[in-house]
C-alpha cells in the first residue's frame, strides 16, 4: 500500500488529537477553555521506526522528512522537535485573542497568542486598559481632575469626565439650575464646557400693585397698607384693589362687571367736637386739647385736693383730686364738705371744717346745771340724769329726780277724762325697811344711822384679847360685843399674848418654847433635827 509521503505521516500524527476532542464536542465543553502548554516532542534520532497508530498490521513508516515547523513534531527527521521555529507566546486563557502572564517558548496552539495585551485575562469582553474618573456624588459624570488608569471601572468611577461639581449630584451636565424667587427668578444651565455655572437672580424692583413679587420677597403686593388723616379722621386702606365698573357690553343686555388690579387711594374721615376722651376727635394732631381736667395732689383720699396742679387728664388718676379746696390733706374728715362737731348734749356745737382753705377749731358751749327737761345740761352725755337719795344705812335708797306727773283732766264736757302727763322733778324714793342687826358686819341693818349697835344678847360675839397683834386672841381675856373692839380678835389660840411670832400655825423651833401652841415647847424632834445639822 503506497502511501503520499508526508500527508500520511502528518495524518496519522494528527490522528490522536482529533480522537481527543470527540469527547469534548459530544459534551459541549468550551473550547476556548485554557489549554495546556504548546506539546514538545520526546522522540531522539535513530529512534525505531513503528507502525502507524491504529494499524498495527501496517508496515513501518518509512521516515519522510519535511522542513522543520512549529508544530511539536520532529519533522526534518533531525532528532530536535521545533528546533529554531519556536517563538515567544502568552497565555489566552479567556479566548479573546489577547495573552497576559509571563512569555513562554514554544508554538502557538489553542489558548495562546503572540501578544500579551490583555489587561483581564479573565473577561473576554475586557482586554484593554482605559481612564476612569472619580465619580463622587454618583450622578454619572465624573470628575476630570481625579482618575485612576484600570482595566475596567473601579467602584465610584465612570469613563467621562465632564462633571464640574463632583460633590453635588445635582450639579452636572444637562442639569438646570434656578435660584430668585418672584420677578428675581431665573435658571442657568449647571455646567457649561465642564465649569459650574452661577444662577443670579434678577435684580429686585420697587413693588407693584400688579400681582408679581416685584421685590422678591416672597410675597406678591406686600405693599404696607395706606394711612392718612389723624386722631379721629385716621383711616386705614390696604394699598391695592380691585377696581370695578359696570361696562356695557353689548346693547341690550346688562352691563357686566370689569374690575382691574390697581393701587389703592385713601379719603381721612371727617373731624367731630373735641371731647374729653383720649381721642383727636376734631383731628388737630392733638388729643383733648382744651377739654382736659387740671388736677391736684388728694393725700387722705377725701376727693379735695391741695397745693399746686400735678397734671391735667380726662379722668382724674387715683390720689389726685379735680380741686384744690382741701384745707387740711393730711386728714380724711376734714375737708370743705365737712362739718366739724364738738361737745356733748347741750354743749354741743359745729363749724365748717374749712373755710376760705383755712381749717376751723371747733369748740364745745359751756355746760349748765342739769335740769329735767330732757336735755344733757351739764354736758356729760346723760340726760336728765338727777337722783333723789332716802333712807340710811341698809334702807338707803335712790331713784331718778325727774319723772311725768300724770293727772286725768276733764278736757270736753260729756266726755272721759284724759290722762295728761308733765316731766319735771317729780320723782318720788322710796327707803328700804330696817332689818335686825347683825354684829361686827359693819352694816347698818336696823337703819338707826350706827352700824354694829345690836343690844341683843343673842346677836352679840365672843372677842379675845390679841396684845401681839397677830390675829390670834387670848383665851383667858374675851368679852362679848356687837362691834371688834381695839386690840381683840375673834380667833383664840394663842398661847402667848406677848409674843407674835408665838401662835397657832407657826414654826416650831428649838428653843424651849411652845412656838406654834400645841401645848409642847420644842415638839415634832425639831432639837433632834438641829443637832443633826
Amino acid at each position: 500500500m503506497k502511501r503520499h509521503p508526508g500527508v500520511h505521516t502528518r495524518v496519522w500524527r494528527l490522528l490522536p488529537y482529533v480522537l481527543a476532542l470527540i469527547p469534548l464536542l459530544a459534551s459541549g465543553s468550551n473550547l476556548a477553555a485554557p489549554a495546556s502548554p504548546p506539546p514538545t516532542s520526546s522522540a531522539k534520532p535513530g529512534a525505531q521506526r513503528l507502525p502507524p497508530p491504529g494499524c498495527p498490521d501496517c508496515e513501518p513508516e518509512e521516515p519522510i522528512c519535511d522542513p522543520e515547523i512549529c508544530d511539536g513534531f520532529d519533522n526534518d527527521c533531525d532528532g530536535l522537535v521545533d528546533e529554531g521555529v519556536t517563538r515567544t507566546i502568552y497565555r489566552d486563557a479567556d479566548g479573546d485573542g489577547h495573552g497576559a502572564g509571563a512569555p513562554v517558548q514554544g508554538c502557538v496552539d489553542h489558548g495562546w497568542v503572540t501578544n500579551n495585551t490583555d489587561c483581564n485575562d479573565a473577561n473576554p469582553a475586557v482586554w484593554q486598559a482605559g481612564r476612569f474618573y472619580r465619580d463622587a456624588d454618583g450622578d454619572g459624570f465624573g470628575n476630570p481632575n481625579q482618575w485612576q488608569d484600570s482595566c475596567g471601572a473601579p467602584a465610584g468611577h465612570v469613563a467621562n469626565a465632564t462633571d464640574c461639581n463632583d460633590a453635588d449630584a445635582t450639579v452636572k451636565p444637562g442639569a438646570i439650575k434656578s435660584c430668585g424667587i418672584g420677578a428675581c427668578a431665573t435658571t442657568v444651565q449647571a455646567c457649561v464646557n465642564g465649569v459650574e455655572q452661577a444662577c443670579i437672580p434678577k435684580p429686585a424692583t420697587a413693588e407693584l400693585c400688579d400681582r408679581i413679587d416685584n421685590n422678591c420677597n416672597g410675597v406678591v403686593d406686600d405693599l404696607p397698607p395706606i394711612n392718612c388723616g389723624t386722631g379721629y379722621c385716621q383711616r386705614t386702606v390696604p394699598a391695592c384693589i380691585d377696581f370695578c365698573v359696570a361696562e356695557e357690553t353689548q346693547p341690550g343686555k346688562p352691563p357686566v362687571i370689569v374690575c382691574e388690579w390697581i393701587a389703592n387711594s385713601c379719603t381721612p374721615g371727617q373731624p367731630r367736637a373735641e371731647t374729653c376722651n383720649n381721642i383727636d376727635d376734631n383731628c388737630n394732631g392733638t388729643v383733648d386739647d382744651g377739654v382736659m381736667t387740671t388736677y391736684y395732689a388728694d393725700q387722705d383720699g377725701d376727693g379735695y385736693g391741695a397745693g399746686a396742679p400735678i397734671g391735667m387728664a380726662c379722668t382724674v388718676p387715683g390720689g389726685a383730686a379735680p380741686n384744690a379746696l382741701d384745707c387740711n390733706d393730711h386728714d380724711f374728715n376734714v375737708n370743705p364738705g365737712v362739718t366739724k362737731q364738738c361737745g356733748v348734749g347741750e354743749c354741743q356745737a359745729s363749724v365748717p371744717a374749712c373755710v376760705n382753705g383755712v381749717e376751723q377749731t371747733c369748740t364745745p358751749r359751756p355746760p349748765s346745771p342739769e335740769l329735767c327737761d330732757q336735755l344733757d345740761n351739764d354736758c356729760n352725755g346723760e340726760v336728765d340724769d338727777l337722783t333723789i337719795a332716802c333712807g340710811v344705812g341698809e334702807c338707803g335708797r335712790t331713784a331718778p329726780a325727774c319723772a311725768n306727773l300724770c293727772e286725768w283732766v276733764q278736757t270736753s264736757p260729756n266726755r272721759p277724762p284724759v290722762e295728761v302727763c308733765e316731766w319735771g322733778p317729780h320723782g318720788v324714793c322710796t327707803p328700804g325697811a330696817p332689818a335686825p342687826e347683825v354684829c361686827d358686819n359693819g352694816l347698818d341693818e336696823n337703819c338707826n344711822g350706827v352700824i354694829d349697835d345690836s343690844t341683843d344678847s343673842a346677836a352679840l360675839l365672843t372677842f379675845y384679847r390679841d396684845g401681839d397683834g397677830d390675829g390670834y386672841g387670848a383665851s383667858w381675856e374675851a368679852t362679848r360685843a356687837c362691834r371688834l373692839p381695839a386690840t381683840y380678835s375673834r380667833v383664840p389660840g394663842d398661847c402667848d399674848d406677848t409674843r407674835a411670832d408665838t401662835k397657832p400655825g407657826a414654826i416650831e423651833v428649838c428653843d424651849g418654847i411652845d412656838n406654834n401652841c400645841t401645848g409642847t415647847p420644842d415638839d415634832g424632834n425639831v432639837c433632834d433635827q438641829s443637832l443633826c445639822q
